[in-house]
């Protein structure tokens, strides 16, 4: 039994709540609503002291001005239900505009936003620095192009994460267009800056949205060569490499990668279900183990660990993980399997 490889959240996208704006004559204060996030830069580290402003429907001064705590995060009780502006900004990092839909009456999704460093340049006498090093005044165009673009494809994926019918087709390829300007610019910038980590972060994580993944890869190990603790570009290579069918290369990839610096199961799922189709049930036993330890309530896991003790003929352990499974998720798509291999199994031991 196979499960698709997953792939690595890298993208904030608009939260879309469920309830319609209150009248403009309504307070923000007051109401029921709670909303929470976090903001992280690129890689996924916390920003503290991030200000958050939110303002309701768009007005100037209705709403607070919140500032993150040291792991980036940050959240308010008593907001009135409707459209709200979350605008981010941080010293060192490129503002980031989105709009959501706050509800009253159901929880609201953590709002996630990572901001982009700002690609800094020097211009005394006409001369242009990125990243330490003097540049030509068509390389600093090229890169403030790429700079303008890419932040045009960052707000145009929000209209894609909150479209709806026809208004997606257009919503897409306008985000897919800034963003191939954006790759193009930053391309060309490349040869006389190779080593500025800011533009390989951006053409790795750019391809990777395109789904250019063979782009992506050569990126990201560009990246890991120049830094080899960059767990971020790790797990975009081991995900990348497993995709393509490269079982070694993608275990060697994952193995770069502590095991505190991975928060999502999904690379330790992906390794265990390898290992299961190669009929490796101990070793991946031991990675779907590993991906419990991310996500004690991931069904899928105690699924598949129960898969791989069933073939390793542990029928308690299975047991119990399938009985879990069930617990977690009784109407998942792998329900019907699990109630089948349980009636197939000998009674539990009366005590």
């Amino acid at each position: 039994m196979r499960k698709k490889i997953g792939k690595i959240a890298l993208a904030a996208l608009a939260v879309v709540g469920l309830l319609a704006a209150p009248a403009a004559a309504q307070e923000w204060r007051g109401g029921r609503g709670r909303l929470e996030g976090v903001v992280t830069d690129m890689k996924g580290n916390p920003i503290a002291g991030a200000k958050v402003a939110l303002r309701w429907q768009g007005q100037e001064n209705e709403g607070p001005d919140l500032k993150t705590n040291t792991k980036g995060e940050w959240a308010i009780l008593g907001l009135t239900g409707g459209p709200w502006d979350v605008d981010v900004e941080a010293p060192g990092y490129q503002t980031r505009k989105i709009s959501i839909q706050v509800s009253e009456i159901s929880r609201n999704p953590e709002v996630k936003i990572e901001l982009a460093p700002e690609v800094k340049q020097e211009a005394p006498h006409e001369e242009i620095r990125v990243g330490g090093k003097e540049v030509s005044k068509d390389v600093g165009v090229a890169i403030d192009q790429a700079n303008q673009a890419w932040t045009k494809a960052d707000e145009a994926k929000d209209a894609v994460a909150s479209c709806q019918g026809e208004a997606c087709e257009a919503a897409k390829k306008q985000y897919e267009a800034m963003l191939r300007e954006a790759l193009s610019d930053y391309e060309k910038a490349l040869p006389a800056v190779p080593d500025f980590q800011p533009i390989l972060s951006r053409l790795e994580i750019g391809n990777y949205w395109l789904k250019d993944y063979d782009r992506a890869l050569k990126y990201a190990r560009k990246i890991t060569d120049l830094d080899p603790g960059n767990a971020t570009s790790w797990l975009m290579i081991a995900e990348l490499e497993l995709q393509k069918g490269d079982f070694e290369a993608g275990k060697a990839a994952l193995a770069n990668v502590p095991d505190e610096k991975i928060t999502d199961p999904q690379p330790y799922m992906n390794m265990g279900i390898l290992y299961y189709n190669k009929g490796n049930s101990a070793e991946a036993e031991n990675y779907f183990t590993k991906a419990l330890g991310k996500d004690a309530a991931d069904p899928d896991a105690y699924f598949y660990r129960g898969l791989a003790r069933y073939q390793e003929k542990q029928m308690a352990q299975a047991r119990a993980d399938f009985e879990k499974y069930l617990e977690l998720d009784p109407q998942g798509d792998n329900a019907q399997t699990v109630k089948e291999i349980l009636g197939s199994m000998k009674p539990r031991p009366k005590k």
